[in-house]
């Protein structure tokens, strides 16, 4: 016969007791600070890049007809029947039904309107430059730029 749900646990804490004692812990963490156990851890760039194609490839891949994402993309309107459609479309019901800010954040970021804090306006060549951090200039600076921008693109 089993156990008692009473003995069962005290099984269980006696076990987590045994488990989780300062040496125990201890050990666990050295272990896992081994170069041995990072280096099992740790995808070299041949695994990463593999895996990034192989995640580009399944995204651009074509649903199936008979999949019931496809399905479902096509009763909206969207015949794009593409897995990476069908993830836009499932994190963007995710946004909104479940008021996930994650699954928002990647919709946003996924149209292009992901916010940012540097802003690129290109010198007065109209060479692009890296990203300024405009946080370290002058309002001063600040409205030259602008004007200078302004000027620039009121000449094309």
């Amino acid at each position: 016969m089993g156990m008692s749900p009473v003995e069962r646990e005290k099984y269980y804490q006696e076990k987590i007791a045994r488990l989780h004692t300062p040496e125990a812990n201890a050990k666990r963490i050295e272990t896992m600070n081994s170069p041995e156990w990072k280096a099992k851890r740790k995808l070299s760039t041949e695994e990463k890049r593999n895996f990034n194609k192989l995640a580009r490839y399944m995204m651009e891949a074509d649903i199936p007809d008979e999949d019931e994402a496809r399905q479902e993309l096509l009763e909206h309107g969207f015949d794009l029947g593409s897995y990476q459609a069908a993830v836009l479309w499932g994190q963007l019901k995710k946004a909104i039904y479940n008021l996930d800010t994650e699954a928002a954040k990647y919709v946003r970021d996924t149209a292009g309107y992901k916010p940012t804090e540097n802003l690129n306006l290109g010198n007065a060549d109209d060479k692009p430059f890296a990203s300024l951090d405009l946080s370290k200039l002058s309002n001063d600076e600040l409205l030259a730029m602008i004007a200078k921008r302004e000027v620039i693109d009121g000449e094309e």
